[in-house]
């Protein structure tokens, strides 16, 4: 009985965690907000137990921040922080496209990529932010599979910079994207040749590019 409670107690926490998680991608808590304990209690009918626990968790991803006399608020990384992540993820990812140039004949990776090139084509820059977002996540992810080495993904979604993604493509505007997508298929067009040179130099000048853009991101959103 007592483990049965333990299980259902573990299964509300998490169900907690993954709902402010999303609102954070999502834009619906934005950076330097706080998260009233009263109002998420009601908003995801959780008592303070679970929720206390949910944000602990949230803190130790990074994703919260406990501040004196303002309690949990969403976390508001510096423009130093973000400067120094992007920074080290042009250098992983553009390992990552270089590796999955040199094995695109390696197993089904070929037709994997040549699949993501289809929707890539497709892609529309004028779709909707969580769309574009999630076809923006998978596209990198992919090329991160296809590198063979799961020490880069596992890196590289340590230095994502969630609380700030929404709020950066929400200020992109169409021709931006229609910029990114053209990046991808680059990345993609390398890839496939097996020209691990181009591959890498292709992803470093898409992340730099972010970084670039990334500037323009107002001040309220970032911490000291």
């Amino acid at each position: 009985m007592e483990k049965a409670k333990a299980s259902s107690a573990k299964t509300v926490v998490e169900s907690t965690i993954e709902a402010i998680k999303s609102g954070i991608f999502e834009g619906r808590y934005a950076p330097g907000q706080r998260l009233i304990e009263a109002d998420l209690t009601r908003e995801l009918n959780v008592s303070r137990g679970p929720l206390r626990e949910a944000l602990g968790r949230l803190v130790a991803d990074g994703l919260v921040d406990i501040e004196p006399y303002r309690g949990a608020i969403v976390s508001r990384p510096s423009r130093e922080d973000v400067a120094n992540t992007l920074q080290l993820r042009e250098v992983l990812e553009g390992l990552a496209a270089r590796l999955a140039a040199e094995r695109i004949d390696i197993g089904d990776n070929r037709k994997r990529l040549l699949a993501a090139q289809e929707a890539v084509a497709k892609s529309n820059a004028a779709s909707e932010v969580a769309t574009f977002m999630s076809d923006n996540e998978q596209f990198h992810g992919l090329i991160l599979d296809l590198s063979g080495n799961p020490q880069l993904g596992r890196l590289v979604s340590q230095m994502q910079l969630p609380t700030l993604q929404t709020a950066f493509f929400r200020m992109i505007d169409q021709k931006v994207r229609s910029y990114s997508l053209a990046q991808h298929a680059d990345i993609m067009n390398a890839i496939l040749a097996g020209d691990a040179t181009a591959a890498e130099r292709a992803m470093r000048a898409h992340i730099a590019r972010t970084s670039d853009l990334a500037k323009r991101l107002p001040d309220a959103l970032f911490g000291a």
